[in-house]
């Protein structure tokens, strides 16, 4: 017997993707955080999954020249947030990472790494999503789960 996924709120018709992937991109992109340092760019999102890239600059490589694991694991990370901040629309949810999972499949050479996360379920506490990392010429050289821990609807951050 198939199991059906649970159904989540879904953002009224005629959301803007556009003016909601501009607002995170200020808060991913453009503030003084690890994301910015990283080089990650919000590339898409709709409901419930995204795309993230990384370039492959010297800050994000180990000393072999190639994507040090740490930063394909902080993409991973950051794309499958996103997914589910898309996710879980219209509420605007706090969330915090309680697991991640990532498994390293090849050397991750070239330019950038293309990064997509789709929300898994989305529950009202507990929300997975899984990703996959690809390369310039499209090989998938990493993979990863991420599962988050949702806060209420409408709980505020603490952005001091």
């Amino acid at each position: 017997m198939a199991i059906e996924p649970k159904q989540h709120a879904q953002p009224p018709d005629g959301f803007d993707w556009d003016a909601w992937i501009e607002d995170r991109r200020e808060v991913f992109e453009r503030r003084v955080s690890f994301n910015a340092h990283c080089g990650l760019k919000l590339d898409a999102a709709g409901p419930g999954w995204a795309r993230i890239t990384m370039a492959l600059v010297p800050e994000v490589l180990n000393p072999f020249g190639v994507a040090h694991g740490g930063a394909i694991s902080a993409l991973i990370d950051s794309v499958a947030g996103t997914a589910v901040a898309a996710g879980t629309l219209p509420d605007d949810r706090i969330m915090g990472t309680i697991d991640l999972q990532v498994h390293y499949l090849e050397r991750a050479t070239g330019h950038q790494l293309v990064a997509e996360g789709r929300v898994v379920r989305a529950g009202k506490a507990i929300a997975v999503a899984t990703v996959d990392v690809r390369n310039d010429a499209g090989a998938l050289v990493a993979m990863g789960t991420a599962t988050f821990r949702l806060g209420a609807p409408g709980m505020k951050r603490n952005e001091d």
